[in-house]
């Protein structure tokens, strides 16, 4: 059965953009809304794709995802019920800065980008909830990057101390390597000593890169976040 405009005011009501807007915009976006439905483990659009709609989630389940500099692919999010996506594309005319493909079976809302620019000149209102909308967005972007910063501090520290052990344990290695070969066969034991060690100034080392590593990702996915399209 066909949903009733009623029905699909009741449900914009619920997402974020739309919430504060009056009963005449609500009853316009109604009309102009397409639905669509799409399978689990589909792409909906590609990162770098025309920006020409946005998509509100009326059911189910999609994952953001972004390509960093190697080409590797990461999961940035998962939204779900109400999630806008792609709000900031039909306004600056710019490519999706992210891919998303569906967790599971996902209805969606449609408005393609010539319908929604005749809303917001119409209704100057959705235009002050797009702005709130970013600050929210800019303030918790903020607030992660600050926690962030906090926890990379720390961990910096940690590096710091893993390289150090790193670096004494090679020295370590290096000085009972030279005492095995200077004692002979009595300094068998100093080998395996000299060994096990230099496994350990390895096994830091990669450590200390591993944490590196996952810092710096945490960050490029907290600003990409910041900048979804």
């Amino acid at each position: 059965m066909a949903e009733t405009e009623k029905e699909k005011i009741q449900f914009i009501r619920m997402v974020s953009l739309f919430r504060n807007l009056n009963e005449r915009a609500l009853q316009e976006i109604a009309l102009i809304l397409m639905e669509n439905t799409v399978p689990a483990k589909s792409v909906v659009f590609k990162e770098g794709e025309p920006g020409d709609a946005l998509y509100i989630i009326k059911n189910g389940r999609v994952n953001v995802m972004k390509r960093d500099s190697s080409g590797n692919e990461s999961v940035l999010a998962t939204l779900s019920k109400n999630a806008v996506i792609g709000d900031m594309a039909v306004i600056d005319d710019q490519p999706r800065s992210a891919s998303i493909v569906t967790v599971a079976d996902t209805v969606f809302y449609i408005i393609t980008k010539n319908d929604f620019r005749k809303l917001v000149s119409n209704n100057p209102e959705i235009t002050f909830q797009i702005l709130k909308m970013m600050t929210e967005r800019l303030r918790s972007t903020n607030l992660h990057l600050k926690e962030l910063e906090a926890s990379a501090n720390q961990m910096q520290e940690v590096i710091r101390v893993i390289t150090k052990i790193a670096r004494k344990s090679n020295l370590l290695s290096l000085n009972a390597s030279i005492e095995a070969a200077r004692v002979g066969e009595a300094g068998l034991a100093f080998m395996v000593v000299a060994n096990e060690m230099k496994k350990l100034a390895e096994d830091s080392a990669l450590e200390a890169q591993k944490i590196d590593k996952l810092l710096e990702t945490l960050q490029t996915k907290t600003r990409a976040l910041a900048m979804m399209k």
